[in-house]
């Protein structure tokens, strides 16, 4: 999983790998505060992508659930 961070509210372009914690659980460790919206980018074990654009809100908190509500097909 890859997240992109915002910056004045506008996407980065650039995505930093995530680390899988446990289940479903991913985490990014930073030495910076990190700045939302965040877009999300995970790979199938078949290669297919899907990208869920700025999903996890400016306001966003650690440890917290935010929804997608994308799915491959």
């Amino acid at each position: 999983m890859d997240l992109m961070e915002s910056r004045n509210g506008r996407p980065t372009g650039y995505w930093t790998a995530m680390r899988h914690s446990w289940g479903a659980i991913w985490r990014m460790d930073s030495r910076r505060r990190l700045q939302g919206p965040f877009s999300l980018r995970i790979r199938s074990e078949s290669g297919k992508t899907l990208v869920a654009k700025q999903v996890i809100p400016a306001n966003w908190k650690p440890d917290t659930n935010y929804r997608s509500n994308v799915q491959f097909r």
